[in-house]
């Protein structure tokens, strides 16, 4: 295998000119890109559908089913990465300076909990950024850093995409997109370089079920009170101060508890909180996590630890397939893609032979090679066992009275029928 080396700029130039076609004045001789280029200077992270980045960031803080659903996914998206393997033409990679930057990508992250935080980005917003810092010396290592989603800026300039820079941060530097990839579900949007975030699509919900928490802490904080009486301002807007003294008696006396009373004056009820019947709104919570689970393919039984996936296996299975592999190759896809490594021969992605929870278990395997009337040594290498250098350890274990077709010959009965 050869040395790896730092690809020189000139080399990453024609690497993003022949990937992407969005960088520094391509978009002079492409006629869609020049005509949307107006469009996208001075792009910040854009406020999305009803929630804006920092109301998304704002709800993951608060929210316990959206940290609950986002952080349940990544943090088995960390779990998957560690088993990441390296490959150059198909064969497995064991000595590389990208896997000594996998393994502590940098000084205060390893390779799960950097990719953990990747996916939270990536989950809530739609998209994550990845800084990639190029270390000076023979082994060319890089140093990986994550941008949060909701710093990111466009660097205003010539070109579709000259740069990012963080926003909030007075003085800060451009970062070249030479030094950050993204990834990103796609958006529909082509003014915007951002992914569109699913936590969006469950905003109705998440929106009903925050005001009813909202009502029930007014009412917790109200000592329980659901309601809250006043006098009636006359047509001036005033209210006598007897009145006011009358209404504050007769409510908030202890005389008055659990107690019907009358007024001799109009009156205002304010409601402070839900009452018993209001509660049902708590149901909202349901909805909302549902909302969440078909959003990031997670499903609901999963979420509440109902019957079906009691079973840890089965449920870590679950989480690994639909959502944990593909995201974990995702990252590694791009990161691959930005140090132009996919185009010589090299590919990094989950070996899913070491995840031993997505193995079947040995009396399926078993069952399965019955079902194929495998051969006695087939079933003895599935299980580790030495062959057994006999002919007939070689042949298809076949049940008793099994038919195969023509036992007897070429033998046409219609012919000799008919004879």
């Amino acid at each position: 295998m050869a040395p790896w080396k730092i690809v020189p700029t000139k080399e990453f130039d024609a690497l993003k000119e022949e990937v992407k076609g969005y960088y520094d004045k391509i978009e002079d001789n492409n006629a869609y890109l020049k005509a949307i280029s107006a469009q996208m200077q001075q792009l910040r992270l854009p406020d999305i559908s009803v929630l804006s980045r920092e109301q998304i960031k704002r709800i993951y803080e608060t929210s316990a089913p959206v940290m609950g659903v986002v952080n349940y996914i990544a943090e088995n998206v960390g779990e998957v990465a560690t088993y990441l393997e390296l490959t150059k033409n198909g064969e497995p990679v064991e000595k590389h300076p990208l896997l000594d930057t996998l393994s502590r990508p940098n000084d205060r992250y390893n390779l799960r909990k950097f990719v953990t935080a990747w996916a939270i980005n990536r989950l809530l917003f739609g998209d994550a950024w990845t800084y990639v810092v190029r270390k000076v010396g023979k082994d060319g290592r890089v140093q990986l850093y994550l941008i949060p989603s909701q710093r990111v800026v466009q660097k205003d300039g010539q070109a579709v995409f000259q740069g990012i820079k963080l926003y909030g941060v007075a003085g800060s530097p451009t970062i070249g997109m030479t030094d950050v990839f993204e990834s990103f579900d796609y958006n529909l949007d082509d003014t915007s370089i951002f992914g569109t975030s699913k936590v969006v699509a469950a905003a109705v919900y998440l929106t009903v079920m925050d005001k009813g928490m909202r009502r029930q802490d007014s009412t917790l904080e109200a000592g329980g009170a659901t309601h809250l009486i006043t006098p009636k301002p006359d047509d001036t807007g005033s209210v006598l101060p007897q009145h006011m003294a009358e209404a504050e008696k007769l409510a908030n006396g202890k005389a008055s508890l659990g107690k019907k009373r009358f007024f001799q004056f109009p009156v205002e009820v304010h409601q402070l909180g839900s009452n018993p019947v209001d509660l049902s709104i708590l149901e909202s919570h349901k909805e909302a996590v549902t909302a969440l689970c078909f959003a990031f393919k997670l499903p609901v039984d999963l979420y509440y630890g109902q019957a079906k996936y009691e079973n840890a296996k089965e449920a870590k299975k679950t989480i690994y397939e639909q959502n944990a592999i593909p995201l974990a190759n995702e990252f590694a896809e791009d990161l691959m893609h930005h140090l132009g490594m996919d185009k010589e021969g090299y590919e990094l992605k989950v070996n899913t032979d070491n995840i031993s929870v997505l193995q079947d278990k040995p009396g399926d395997v078993l069952d399965n090679l019955g079902k194929m009337h495998a051969t006695l040594n087939e079933k003895r290498e599935a299980y580790g066992y030495p062959r057994i250098e006999e002919d007939w350890a070689d042949q298809p274990m076949l049940p008793m009275g099994t038919m195969l077709g023509n036992e007897y010959g070429d033998i046409d009965i219609n012919e000799n029928g008919n004879a």
